[in-house]
């Protein structure tokens, strides 16, 4: 009988210190509910329900123009596309990660376009990487000439 009565004391206990191990969790748990209620702000509320199959977000349209540039005659099978456009997915990110990163370390907010350029250095290989920044450079100097120009008029 003492030893009856000493397990029960025994599981009393560990089933009161389970319930207070229960009640724990739940007080977090109900910070994190305050926290989801509050929802999101600034951008990424308005960015929170974009889906990345949204139009303009693939550039499978653009590969067929560049191929044609470079070599007529020539086609991508969908495949193919899939994989290019799965590869500049993943360089942008990148690019956009490191940029992010470099202005961080700089304190600032913004990322201009001096830190994409020096992601692209980054990032990219040797020869390609100078490429790639010879043809940015040269894209913005286009951009902003053609924006001046049209101001002008």
């Amino acid at each position: 009988m003492a030893a009856a009565s000493a397990m029960a004391e025994a599981s009393s206990k560990t089933t009161s210190e389970e319930d207070q191990s229960i009640q724990e969790p739940k007080e977090a748990n109900s910070t994190t509910a305050q926290k989801k209620r509050r929802g999101l702000r600034g951008s990424r509320r308005r960015h929170a329900n974009r889906r990345r199959d949204n139009f303009g977000d693939s550039f499978a349209a653009y590969f067929p123009q560049v191929l044609k540039q470079v070599h007529e005659g020539l086609s991508l099978s969908p495949e193919s596309v899939s994989v290019m456009d799965s590869m500049v997915h993943d360089i942008l990110d990148r690019i956009a990660t490191e940029a992010g990163r470099l202005a961080r370390y700089a304190n600032r907010v913004t990322i201009t376009s001096r830190d994409i350029q020096v992601a692209v250095r980054l990032l990219l290989p040797g020869k390609m990487g100078r490429l790639a920044e010879a043809q940015g450079t040269n894209a913005t100097l286009r951009t902003s000439l053609c924006a001046i120009w049209q101001q002008r008029k």
